[in-house]
């Protein structure tokens, strides 16, 4: 009984965490809105990569479009390759045709950052993820409150959750939300 007792307030625990509460009802953190495919239609129509650079992928929280790091970034360097504002831009355009958020995702691989200003992977893709998300506020116009930068490094990699696709695990996602969030 006392296992029970302990089970429930657990659920009820996470009910309350990922929920919000309005009153006295408890409304839902996220509500369904199918849209992934179109967004992979648009995202498709103006972004002029080959497929070695750029892949898509529909994930339960929505698009992901995986471009690889080496068309943003030098090895080890945080600034981004002017020859790469143009898909930059195009990213930008669709995004904000769309009624969504946007987390941008920077990813390594397991070698070092020898060459790097940076002790650890995770802090190179976390300061290469925040540039490009600046770039999205200073230079695209996108509304802060929707794009998001974080970096994960080497703790995530592309062969463990995709396919084994060229050197993808070092790489830049766009995550397209693919759900109306709210509290």
């Amino acid at each position: 009984m006392k296992n029970h007792l302990a089970k429930v307030s657990i659920l009820l625990l996470m009910l309350v965490f990922c929920s919000g509460v309005e009153g006295n009802k408890v409304a839902m953190m996220s509500v369904n809105k199918p849209e992934s495919e179109r967004m992979e239609s648009l995202f498709r129509a103006v972004i002029p990569l080959d497929d070695e650079y750029i892949i898509y992928t529909k994930v339960p929280r929505g698009l992901i479009v995986s471009v690889n790091e080496q068309l943003f970034f030098d090895r080890g360097a945080i600034k981004i390759r002017q020859s790469s504002l143009p898909v930059l831009d195009s990213i930008i355009s669709v995004f904000k045709t769309l009624d969504t958020y946007c987390i941008i995702e920077g990813h390594s691989d397991k070698d070092g950052v020898d060459d790097s200003a940076y002790q650890a992977n995770w802090e190179l893709t976390i300061a290469r993820s925040s540039n490009i998300v600046q770039y999205f506020i200073r230079c695209g116009g996108v509304d802060p409150d929707k794009v998001f930068g974080v970096g994960f490094g080497e703790f995530m990699p592309f062969r463990d959750n995709v396919s084994q696709t060229g050197n993808m695990d070092n790489r830049i996602d766009f995550v397209f939300i693919d759900y109306e969030a709210r509290r």
